[in-house]
């Protein structure tokens, strides 16, 4: 059995989409795999932990809190627990409370116990250098499988790309920089009911279908089609005394008409949203007050979808030498 660390410089990188999305780009090849995050320095069940424990073969739910020689041996007893059950097991590493760092004691303590490589995820910072990321992995040693840079703006992907070419000249092993992405940054239905306190004019048929992108409708130039029709799994924002926009906008993929002012829509509405099954979303404030209310939701948005699984593991196909990550050390 293979062991692979996911840990990161800070909490925030993208730990638990990268394990789960690496997870899932091993199962693709057919082989049996586990994901777990089974230490908690907050002392309680972590829910990374528990989407890992409902959507990912035999992973273990179980936390302990101690970062101590002896909570890093039950947690390497648990993940060996997983022997039977699968040939990989991917593990996410809790950053630690009393210590910083991709290779922190706890990182570090793991690896040891448990032969395992280590993935370390560092999210896209204008002054990251290549002698920083080399000093916080140095550590590490013959056990760092490769760093991975995330969140990275497209305009910033040469400067990324420099960055890890800087990093393998000095011998520090490079798996690739991961953009920005809208899939990434999606929130479900129900997450946006719940953020922007609607009430359900009409209910989605699925709470989970994700939206990753919102459109504000007002007076405009171009076609109804050729405005609204150019995203998929789209949100549309519009006061709820203008059917002729709400009409315009139940086309291709909306997924969802948020509509303002705290009035219902219209019967005629009403009939074409059910007919498209397009849900209605009613909200008090206003249409600026909600596209303001819009402009937060990254801080709500969690990575616990399987989509968003499926969707790290496209951005990380053809990045991942999984030959030489599973190799054994």
């Amino acid at each position: 059995m293979s062991v692979i660390l996911v840990a990161s410089h800070q909490p925030g990188a993208g730990k638990t989409s990268v394990a789960a999305g690496l997870a899932t780009l091993i199962a693709r090849s057919g082989a049996r795999v586990s994901v777990c995050k089974p230490l908690s320095p907050a002392g309680r069940t972590d829910p990374d932990a528990m989407y890992f424990a409902q959507n990912f073969r035999g992973s273990i739910a179980v936390t302990t809190s101690s970062e101590d020689d002896a909570g890093l041996d039950v947690v390497a007893s648990a993940v060996r627990s997983l022997t039977g059950i699968s040939e990989h097991v991917i593990v996410e590493v809790a950053n630690s409370a009393s210590s910083s760092g991709a290779a922190s004691p706890i990182v570090s303590g793991l690896a040891e116990r448990l032969s395992a490589r280590v993935v370390t995820v560092f999210g896209y910072e204008p002054d990251t250098t290549a002698v920083s990321v080399s000093g916080a992995v140095a550590t590490l040693g013959f056990r760092l499988a490769g760093v991975v840079i995330n969140q990275t703006p497209r305009y910033q992907t040469r400067r990324a790309e420099a960055l890890l070419s800087e990093l393998s000249a000095a011998g520090v092993p490079a798996i690739g920089a991961l953009p920005e992405d809208r899939h990434m940054l999606s929130l479900s239905l129900d997450q946006l009911e719940a953020s922007l306190g609607g009430r359900w004019e009409l209910e989605p048929e699925d709470r989970d279908a994700w939206i990753d992108r919102f459109l504000i409708g007002g007076n405009i130039m171009d076609s109804g089609a050729g405005y609204f029709g150019r995203y998929g799994h789209q949100a549309v924002i519009t006061r709820a005394e203008r059917p002729d926009i709400q009409m315009a906008s139940l086309v291709q993929d909306t997924r969802c008409l948020v509509l303002t002012g705290g009035s219902r829509p219209t019967e005629y509405i009403r009939v074409e949203a059910t007919k498209r099954r397009v849900p209605v979303l009613l909200v008090d404030q206003s249409t600026v007050a909600t596209a303001d209310a819009v402009g937060g939701l990254l801080d709500v948005v969690l990575p616990h979808s399987l989509h968003k699984a499926e969707r790290m593991a496209d951005l990380l196909d053809g990045l991942v030498d999984l030959t030489a990550l599973l190799s054994t050390v």
